[in-house]
């Protein structure tokens, strides 16, 4: 299975990562337009509850992006509409050779960093050709560089 390499080394996807993430700034405005449209305007259409996942979210400096941008549209339309804030669960998916002890460091951030809100965080280590969700659980998957990788229908 091809996979980047790990660590925080000369070589690795942490150091080697700017493509990727030229990519993920160019998707911004497109998270940023989704969480409009799932919160709407009104009180009725608000939810209390939002999951968000990355699928491929990898790991370094682009682990977080999209749903950090998330998170971020989510506290403005709060504000912006004076609703109260969901509660928001964000998990990160990626092969399970992936290097989750650096993102899961990277979710403590996230945590602290948005504190206000409830934000839930975890991993959904395996395959994308897997079920890794319950049904009906999701609001919003981000995958920026992952689908590349497809292999199978």
């Amino acid at each position: 299975m091809v996979h980047m390499n790990q660590g925080q080394g000369e070589t690795s996807y942490a150091h080697n990562s700017s493509i990727q993430n030229s990519q993920q700034n160019r998707m911004k405005p497109l998270i940023e337009a989704a969480i409009i449209d799932l919160c709407g305007s009104r009180s009725t259409l608000f939810p209390e509850k939002m999951l968000i996942a990355d699928l491929g979210c990898s790991y370094g400096p682009n682990a977080l992006a999209l749903v950090s941008t998330a998170v971020k549209a989510i506290i403005n339309h709060c504000l912006q509409f004076q609703q109260p804030p969901p509660e928001v669960c964000v998990l990160l998916n990626d092969l399970p050779d992936n290097d989750f002890n650096t993102v899961v460091k990277s979710l403590v951030t996230l945590r602290q960093n948005n504190n206000k809100l409830v934000v839930v965080t975890g991993v959904a280590p395996g395959s994308f050709y897997e079920r890794l969700f319950t049904s009906d659980s999701l609001h919003l998957v981000c995958s920026s560089n992952s689908l590349h990788w497809l292999s199978m229908v």
